[in-house]
């Protein structure tokens, strides 16, 4: 057993791999654990359940898959965001295979249902004001296209959704959302 002490991150950095080698059913307290090499009650410092350590592990997840880059060019700006953020979760995807489908099925049920869906919303809240805030920098905009109707939060809102929705259906690209996003605002 290791004798030095853990860290939030190692534990978080622990469950990331397994994740990404053998899947959500590989992670729990003592398989963790075993993986960081210390005893299960040292994980407990951390997170008190397998829920909680799972609620984590997911969103570490998405914090490492999304950090919006501060050089999008600056013509059509939101769809080089819309497209940035669809590779971005294709790439999660990829690096934890079935993440976003498990993800979306893992919080439906079960004890971390409120937690999880808390812990998700707050993590595509942050990821939809991103997109606000860019689509109301973009200069290109045709900004008449907006009025109470169809507000810039809930094109975003559509937009979002949208690219969750290709992304579980396996869709290769999101051009044709793009073309849609271009035709609207610009």
């Amino acid at each position: 057993m290791r004798t030095a002490v853990i860290s939030r991150e190692e534990i978080l950095e622990a469950s990331r791999r397994m994740l990404r080698e053998k899947g959500w059913s590989a992670i729990h307290m003592r398989s963790v654990a075993a993986q960081c090499g210390v005893a299960v009650g040292s994980l407990y410092n951390y997170f008190s359940s397998k829920t909680e350590l799972v609620a984590a592990t997911v969103e570490s997840v998405w914090e490492e898959l999304f950090h919006m880059p501060e050089d999008l060019p600056e013509e059509e700006r939101f769809c080089c965001c819309v497209q940035w953020l669809y590779d971005s979760m294709r790439e999660g995807n990829r690096r934890y295979p079935g993440f976003l489908t498990l993800h979306a099925m893992g919080f439906t049920t079960g004890e971390g249902k409120v937690e999880g869906r808390r812990m998700m919303e707050r993590i595509q809240s942050r990821l939809r004001d991103s997109l606000c805030r860019v689509l109301r920098e973009d200069v290109q905009v045709n900004q008449p296209v907006f009025d109470s109707r169809l507000t810039p939060e809930g094109f975003v809102e559509l937009v979002f959704s949208m690219l969750l929705s290709a992304l579980l259906r396996g869709e290769d690209s999101c051009e044709p959302l793009l073309a849609v996003i271009h035709r609207v605002l610009y």
